[in-house]
């Protein structure tokens, strides 16, 4: 079973400000979309107040000991819990989207990471990936993207597994 985290960051590991992106960009929104369709993602009850609904064609798990019910998601108590119903859901990826907390405690469960490495090295924030070795990880694609009208910075999306 793949596991994987699938995120936008700048090389300062920035993923967030005030509960939202810290960046506008049209072709990483796309390619979440394209990535995650049809799968389990799991977020964190911020992650989704954040986002405001559940995604479509999307088996949506939130994981909150605070939140009992949000139409059209299963919420889990715990990671553990989410990745049991994921794992039930689907026979190909599980999907970590978010956020921080919810990283952090996947990070010795993920084979996989997704990561939109975004140049906007300037940023402030107040969210932040977890530190991981990027030795531990072998790169298998990389797509450039050129800054734009729709992106309000360029980016490189790049696919690892874990060595």
């Amino acid at each position: 079973m793949i596991i994987s985290s699938l995120v936008a960051m700048n090389g300062k590991q920035l993923i967030g400000v005030n509960n939202d992106l810290p960046w506008k960009l049209k072709d990483d929104l796309q390619h979440f979309k394209n990535y995650s369709m049809y799968k389990p993602i799991i977020m964190g009850r911020n992650t989704f107040e954040s986002i405001g609904r559940p995604l479509p064609n999307r088996i949506n798990i939130v994981v909150s000991t605070t939140l009992d019910h949000a139409e059209g998601c299963t919420i889990c108590k715990s990671l553990k819990e989410a990745i049991s119903f994921a794992n039930s859901q689907t026979n190909d990826e599980i999907i970590l989207i978010g956020g921080a907390k919810i990283f952090e405690e996947g990070m010795n469960l993920i084979n996989k990471l997704v990561i939109s490495w975004v140049d906007a090295e300037h940023l402030q924030g107040d969210v932040f990936f977890p530190k991981f070795d990027m030795s531990e990880w072998l790169e298998v694609s990389s797509e450039l993207f050129s800054q734009s009208d729709g992106n309000e910075f360029s980016f490189k999306i790049c696919e690892y597994v874990k060595r």
